[in-house]
């Protein structure tokens, strides 16, 4: 039940958006509408995957996640529409070198966020079957341990875009 209460909230937040959106041709709204927040108490804001760079094998993706609940959160995968396959990465030094390396599970602390950056924790994505345009969103899907999942949207960024800061957007 409260999956489907979550999904269906999530569906109306989602169509008050696109409907906002409509109603303005004049500016961008996108910014307001970047935060979801489902009923295992995850809030992800700020997602962005990079486009693929010519004759790459993969690209990265970053995002803050923040888990408002009493409890730890494990996320255990992770999906990217229209990408084959999405790892869990993080960066770790080792022997004096940074190396990268697939993640299990990403424990999100109670009342934490963790923050997806290059040269920490990040998404890897794989095996593209639509290729990924610049501007574009695309559907993110995360799944935890405990068999939830929360779905968002991840905008696709260049390359320049996917290290910027994003200082000009504000919350509400």
């Amino acid at each position: 039940m409260r999956k489907a209460f979550a999904f269906v909230s999530l569906l109306s937040v989602s169509w008050f958006g696109a409907a906002h959106n409509h109603q303005h041709d004049g500016h961008d709204h996108h910014q307001h509408h970047h935060t979801v927040q489902d009923s295992v108490g995850l809030q992800v804001s700020n997602a962005k995957i990079r486009a693929f760079l010519p004759a790459a094998k993969s690209t990265a993706g970053y995002m803050t996640i923040f888990n408002s609940t009493d409890a730890p959160i494990s996320i255990v995968s992770a999906k990217v529409e229209g990408l084959g396959r999405v790892e869990i990465h993080e960066h770790i030094h080792s022997n004096g070198m940074m190396k990268m390396r697939p993640v299990k599970a990403l424990v999100v602390p109670a009342k934490q966020r963790v923050e997806f950056k290059p040269g920490g924790h990040h998404l890897m994505g794989f095996d593209p079957k639509v290729k990924l345009k610049v501007g574009e969103t695309r559907k993110l899907t995360l799944y935890f341990s405990d068999g939830e999942k929360v779905e968002n949207t991840i905008k696709v960024v260049s390359l320049k875009d996917a290290f910027s800061n994003e200082s000009h957007h504000h919350h509400h």
